[in-house]
């Protein structure tokens, strides 16, 4: 049986609930009574195992068989969550996350999962209560009439008969994927045939399930036909069925609220009914497809351009109304298109609690994490690349920044030290913003240790500003690390960083107070698919600048141009800045001739204002970005390309990188 067009929906699955799993265990960490985390870790757990098993991932369902059966005892109380525990379940969260990996990369995976299963089994510290939560269970699963669960304490009763499409490849696997959706809506009280026949690759039949929830019944319908293959689908209610007991609370009579009414009597209350809003009825969507309806949308920008410059020569105005109701069509499925490609900071952010407590752990230092701006959203391009950056600043963070415990006492600083990630939006920029309350950097040492190291002149140093001295931590090859660890120390931190926002359009600054922390603000695009661009002219040739690295465009007289030390100079805003020749740049032909008045863009090139020349300001443009190949993406101040109206291709310039 080919299982290969299940594999890829295994892999989301289970990366989703191993990041509920870290999520829930650090949070178990610090509330190791919350029955709500502990339940739900176990289903994540039983969730993983029952996939595998479908799949024939052995290691991983027998791993995470183990790590269920643990949580089912802190379910029960049989056993306490300790900082043992949650460190046994981060352990086997990591290994599975592994064998994920190995899987997705078709490998054997070299992860002994021996050494977790020991710890898993070795752990126990056994409650008084073992023997009542025994009873407990016992009586329990005598009991063949519904009950609601702790988290569905207003439940109902459903039967749900499901028959799997005869042209499905894996019957077995679909009804297990189903039955997974199912224990989200709620609890799966039996299902006929048991799980275990149906990881055995036993279905003949259709799939019998009991579920108790508090969903309405159109949602369970809704869920169990998205899941697809599905041919013949019942939902009833247990009109039957009555509430069993909870045997672990005492029962007591229940008791009727009453009320007054208006001529005294007394009148039985009833429960407010809550209103239920319209469903929302979502997919999963391939990134590949998304990818496609992102170039379409390309293609038809261009076109619409071309379609535009056409017109110029034709004087109609059912034409001109055509196009621009093109435009306004255009635009409309551009934006739900981009809005697609969204996704929220959260699904970066939520992997950022767990490296912070193991590397304070291995540090031996005191830090929290908090978190804001979650529900940001940037395009997934910009959140996949964002991953590793803001990992380096976070290691920069609590190896660098945050001091020892007793320094912190020393210096009257409160413990724990704090680090904050935060996003927000402005306009069409994202700000990410990392701070922490640590020693902060003093920039004289980062200039003499740069200074030491080679990588700038005591000249240099001394016409440096503070920012800038700052921005020397961005520098390839610089470091303050006295010893190099697995952590830091090898420069090639705030370098990858820079590297990395660069070239998509993004900035970074980077604010520091010596015993107060330090605070580092990445400004990135919304997206990097479809921008709004600055097209300019030098030697014939049409570059696109993105507008959001665009500070201002100035036609400036030549005879205001001053130079000292051979370099020309203008004045911006009070301030006398360099400026940058692009014919110079790319070693373009030199301009026969000279103007009166040149053309400058002013910019930001390495964390200096400058000013770039160009021939001529072409004008303002919508631009379809594509990636490019080998060997122009080695070249420096170069990003991609796009089209324009005419069909002729050009340069996205990377203004931050160009020199």
């Amino acid at each position: 049986m080919d299982m290969s067009k299940y594999k890829s929906m295994f892999l989301t699955e289970a990366r989703e609930h191993l990041g509920i799993m870290n999520q829930v265990v650090l949070a178990l960490e610090k509330d190791p009574g919350d029955k709500g985390n502990i339940d739900s870790l176990f289903r994540s757990a039983h969730s993983i195992k029952g996939m595998a098993a479908s799949m024939g991932y052995n290691d991983i369902a027998e791993l995470s068989h183990k790590m269920e059966d643990m949580m089912d005892k802190f379910r029960k109380g049989e056993m306490s969550i300790t900082p043992e525990a949650t460190d046994i379940l981060l352990e086997g969260a990591d290994a599975l996350g592994q064998l994920v990996d190995a899987v997705e990369q078709d490998r054997t995976s070299d992860v002994d999962i021996a050494r977790t299963i020991e710890r898993i089994k070795g752990y126990g510290v056994q409650k008084s209560e073992v023997g009542a939560n025994l009873v407990f269970a016992r009586q329990t699963e005598a009991i063949t009439r519904i009950a609601p669960t702790d988290n569905h304490p207003t439940a109902s009763g459903f039967n749900i008969s499901i028959e799997i499409s005869q042209d499905s490849p894996a019957p077995s696997v679909r009804a297990v994927l189903i039955l997974r959706k199912l224990k989200e809506l709620g609890e799966v009280v039996s299902t006929n045939p048991s799980e275990v026949d149906l990881k055995g690759r036993k279905l003949s039949g259709p799939l019998s399930v009991k579920l108790v929830s508090d969903a309405p019944q159109a949602k369970i319908e809704e869920v169990v036909r998205g899941m697809g293959e599905v041919s013949s689908l019942k939902v009833e209610p247990m009109k039957d069925e009555v509430h069993a007991p909870d045997f672990r609370t005492p029962i007591t009579a229940p008791q009727k609220e009453s009320v007054k009414g208006e001529a005294g009597e007394a009148k039985e209350s009833r429960p407010e009914i809550p209103s239920i809003g319209p469903l929302q009825q979502t997919v999963k969507v391939n990134t590949v497809l998304l990818d496609y309806f992102v170039n379409a949308i390309g293609e038809l920008i261009i076109n619409k351009s071309r379609l535009h410059d056409i017109s110029r020569g034709i004087p109609s105005k059912e034409l001109r109304d055509g196009l621009n109701h093109l435009d306004r069509l255009v635009r409309d499925l551009q934006n739900q298109v981009m809005n697609v490609r969204m996704m929220p900071m959260e699904s970066l952010m939520e992997r950022f609690p767990r490296i912070v407590r193991d590397l304070s752990r291995k540090e031996g230092k005191e830090v929290t994490l908090d978190l804001e701006g979650q529900d940001i959203e940037l395009d997934r391009s910009i959140i996949e690349g964002l991953g590793n950056p803001l990992i380096h600043i976070i290691r920069n963070a609590v190896d660098h920044g945050i001091e020892l415990p007793d320094e912190r006492r020393a210096a009257g600083k409160p413990l724990p030290a704090k680090i904050l990630i935060k996003a927000s939006r402005e306009k069409d920029q994202v700000y990410i913003e990392i701070s922490d309350d640590g020693k902060g950097m003093d920039p004289e040492r980062l200039k003499e240790a740069a200074i030491n190291k080679g990588l700038i002149t005591p000249e240099q140093a001394e016409g440096m500003s503070k920012k800038e001295a700052l921005l020397i931590t961005c520098i390839p090859g610089f470091s303050m690390a006295k010893v190099v660890s697995d952590i830091s120390g090898r420069g090639v931190g705030m370098d990858a960083v820079k590297s990395a926002i660069e070239p998509i359009g993004g900035s970074i600054d980077i604010d520091s107070k010596l015993g107060a922390g330090t605070r580092i603000t990445l400004k990135l695009p919304l997206t990097v698919a479809i921008i709004q661009s600055l097209l300019v002219e030098a030697s014939q040739e049409i570059y696109a600048i993105p507008i959001s690295r665009v500070l201002k465009t100035m036609e400036v007289d030549r005879d205001t141009v001053k130079t000292s030390q051979k370099q020309s100079l203008i004045d911006f805003d009070g301030f006398l800045i360099p400026l940058l020749s692009l014919r110079k740049i790319f070693r373009l032909p030199p301009l026969t001739g000279q103007a009166k008045f040149i053309s400058v863009v002013v910019t930001e090139v390495k964390g200096k204002i400058v000013g770039l020349v160009v021939d001529r300001l072409v004008g303002q443009q919508e631009t379809f970005i594509r990636p490019l190949g080998r060997p122009l993406n080695k070249i420096a101040g170069l990003s991609g390309t796009t089209v324009l109206g005419n069909g002729r291709t050009i340069f996205l310039l990377d203004v931050g990188n160009i020199v």
